[in-house]
């Protein structure tokens, strides 16, 4: 699925394309994204704005519980008179309103083996996402991410505390969720029975997202078989990578040769787009300073067109195809973003002039 950027959304994602560590093409990769979560409770309705805000493309919702008055202190993306509705087709319905270049779907049937693993439709993910709270759904997830070869990012709270972990058992090296637990714990309880604060649940639902978009967009040490323990009362955070264990009896089996992440980082490298001086520029040339207005005033360029990064995705009817564009900024950042993003909508003599050289 090649699905492209319109100039709308490149100002959207403005603030995201001003760190180094994304950028256009990365961008990109989140919108031809398509992720399954699976449940819209405490933890998908806390996760799943933040993914379909982020530019998530393709986002599948399945649920088949309806919104009940003691969810509302922790699922806040569902109002009181929505008591009686179905969960993913409301949590489909705020992420379209929240960002309307994301396709959204709700399915509201309960996620079982049949529904999961004997639809083909449902086994056609880059990603699945663990939102439930029982554990007999945690394994089913697991199962039909080691049978169709998916990353897994599971998520679980109890009380003050929760876990968050990106499961692989299908890789040789990789673990899956029943590497973590071997025998489902039987002292385990839901929100019903345990409680829960309302923002633990939110905290746990959040790093998921986090834990989404760093491992789509290769961002840290984010790989499969990484996993956080949190504690929300003593605000104790652990990180641990784990290994398959050979014994495990749902992924041991997996003899994989290939044992590379699904997800590499797509990013651009800054050595594309060249890094000229102005005497290096192409006679007929326009430089484009991308600074806000007040850098402008305060230490103007001489011949620049001032388009902050900001508005430059809708001034593109007005920049020349056919003459060299040197983007401008203050540290060569933004001017890095900027003059990738027009590469993608077909400007080929696109530079950074640098401004230690632009004089």
């Amino acid at each position: 699925m090649d699905k492209g950027i319109t100039p709308r959304e490149w100002q959207r994602y403005e603030r995201h394309l001003a760190l180094p560590e994304i950028t256009p093409t990365s961008q990109k990769h989140l919108k031809q994204t398509h992720i399954l979560m699976v449940g819209a409770g405490g933890l998908g309705a806390a996760a799943l704005p933040y993914l379909a805000g982020a530019g998530i493309g393709y986002i599948t919702i399945m649920d088949d519980d309806s919104v009940d008055p003691t969810n509302l202190h922790r699922q806040t993306i569902y109002k009181e008179s929505e008591t009686g509705q179905n969960k993913a087709t409301l949590a489909a319905d705020y992420l379209g309103n929240l960002n309307p270049h994301c396709e959204v779907t709700a399915l509201t049937e309960r996620a079982t083996q049949e529904a999961l693993l004997q639809n083909e439709e449902l086994t056609k993910f880059d990603l699945i996402l663990d939102g439930s709270d029982n554990f007999e759904t945690k394994l089913l997830l697991n199962k039909m991410s080691v049978e169709t070869k998916t990353p897994l990012i599971s998520a679980s709270v109890n009380r003050f505390e929760a876990m968050v972990g990106i499961f692989a058992g299908y890789l040789q090296d990789g673990a899956c969720y029943n590497c973590l637990f071997p025998e489902t714990p039987q002292n385990s309880c839901n929100c019903n029975e345990a409680g829960v604060l309302g923002t633990a649940a939110g905290l746990a639902g959040l790093y998921q997202a986090h834990l989404t978009l760093c491992y789509l967009l290769g961002i840290g040490e984010v790989t499969t078989g990484t996993v956080l323990s949190l504690n929300f009362e003593t605000f104790r955070i652990q990180k641990l990578q784990l290994g398959k264990d050979t014994s495990c009896r749902t992924c041991s089996g997996q003899n994989s040769q290939d044992a590379t992440e699904r997800y590499e980082t797509t990013k651009i490298q800054n050595e594309e787009v060249a890094l000229l001086g102005r005497s290096d520029l192409e006679p007929d040339h326009l430089i484009i300073d991308v600074r806000e207005p007040y850098e402008v005033e305060a230490d103007p360029i001489r011949a620049a067109l001032n388009i902050p990064l900001a508005t430059l995705p809708l001034k593109l009817s007005d920049l020349p195809k056919d003459k060299m564009l040197a983007l401008v900024c203050a540290a060569n950042v933004r001017s890095y973003t900027g003059a990738q993003m027009l590469k993608e909508f077909g400007f080929d003599n696109v530079c950074v002039l640098d401004k230690a050289r632009a004089a």
